[in-house]
């Protein structure tokens, strides 16, 4: 791996690697911009192949979070924290995510699991209980060395919960740096929060993209939810509430059985096939690369909108095969921006009301990008990036 290459193809800004004897911690620091404010975005402890895996992660994390909090007009540059754990088996790889509040042991079931790579939940959450220290005064070292090195970075990043991480790692953290959030007793650790916002935006970018498309309700459109961890089951709870007849997936059979009995009308779908179902709506909710050159023809809907993130294989292509379909695509990190949004404010200080009415502003958003990709002929996948890149040339968001 060049590294030099890497970080100039990326647009980074610093990558800075801590090592720390005596416990053994061994992490990446990715700012990638800080031109709107400090970059701000989670702390992974994961299990990497390999050391270039590592960084590799790391860097694109932190470009999606640049983007991320770009669009969604928050005053942070995008960063991500890498630490590498041990080396798992080939061809394991996580998704992205933001500042998430999930626990270690919720992990596989909040993201759900993607079918194409052939994974299983208990597997993702076998591999993600690996990750953790069987020595817990070694792992709260690790948190508190990490802490020192946020500290000397002087405000630059502020990190939090993400894949791999509690709230009392990141009180491990606070130890030694004020320069993390989703400590014990913030509304980010709390286990719902932030998944519970998270699903709210999405279901507030479905109504936008179907009333871009001239529908005004829910009331009876069919949307088929892939994925029933904390994310996809809230969202189905919302969608439920508002009249959607559901098309419901999951990998692990009790989720889906949940889910049938507590959304009358609701039907069980192929988890590998689900986004062949006749509907009106795909929402993704799993992991991601769901869409990939052979599934996007698959597709039977007119929107895709869900919380997964990363959901094109292959971006250009992809969103260019559902612009010429005639598929309205809603961008995945303007759609799932409900979890940033409410670290964000609550750094701020804000309280949950006040978080709820800022996540209802992802509406506003994603009609830009619409507006954006209608006026210039592109895909909403550029239209978004080209909100992002114009924010962060202007050097202040809206």
């Amino acid at each position: 791996m060049q590294l030099w290459q890497e970080m100039e193809r990326e647009g980074m800004e610093e990558l800075i690697f801590c090592h720390d004897a005596d416990s053994g911690l061994r992490a990446v620091i990715a700012i990638h911009n800080t031109v709107l404010g400090p970059a701000l975005g989670g702390c992974r402890y994961w299990t990497y192949a390999s050391e270039e895996e590592t960084v590799r992660d790391a860097v694109k994390l932190a470009k999606g979070m640049t983007y991320k909090n770009a669009i969604s007009g928050l005053p942070y540059g995008g960063g991500k924290v890498v630490i590498w754990n041990v080396p798992l088996a080939k061809n394991t790889k996580p998704d992205e995510d933001g500042c998430g509040s999930q626990s270690v042991k919720q992990v596989a079931g909040d993201l759900g699991v993607e079918q194409q790579k052939g994974a299983a939940a208990d597997e993702v959450a076998d591999r993600i209980d690996k990750s953790l220290d069987t020595d817990v005064s070694k792992r709260a070292q690790r948190f508190r060395a990490l802490g020192r090195c946020l500290e000397r970075l002087n405000g630059r990043y502020v990190t939090g919960l993400d894949l791999g991480t509690t709230a009392t790692d990141m009180d491990q953290i606070r130890l030694e740096t004020a320069h993390v959030t989703d400590t014990t007793g913030s509304l980010g650790a709390q286990d719902d929060f932030t998944a519970e916002m998270t699903a709210y935006g999405v279901h507030i970018g479905i109504v936008t993209s179907l009333r871009q498309q001239g529908i005004a309700s829910l009331q009876g459109i069919p949307v088929a939810v892939q994925g029933l961890g904390k994310v996809g089951y809230a969202l189905c709870r919302y969608l439920h509430a508002a009249g959607a007849r559901l098309i419901v997936a999951d990998v692990v059979p009790e989720r889906v059985q949940r889910a049938l009995v507590q959304f009358s009308g609701a039907i069980p779908a192929d988890p590998a096939h689900i986004h062949a179902a006749d509907c009106k709506v795909f929402a993704p909710c799993a992991l991601g690369g769901v869409l990939t050159p052979a599934t996007v023809e698959e597709l039977r809907c007119s929107i895709v909108a869900g919380a997964a993130n990363n959901q094109l294989s292959e971006r250009q292509l992809v969103a260019g095969r559902m612009q010429a379909r005639g598929i309205l695509y809603a961008p995945d990190y303007v759609l799932n921006a409900g979890g940033i949004i409410s670290t964000a404010y609550e750094l701020e200080g804000a309280g949950p009301d006040l978080i709820r009415q800022k996540v209802a502003g992802i509406a506003g958003t994603l009609s830009k990008v619409y507006a954006e990709a209608a006026q210039s002929a592109i895909s909403t996948a550029d239209a978004a990036d080209r909100l992002a890149e114009s924010i962060l040339r202007s050097g202040h968001t809206r």
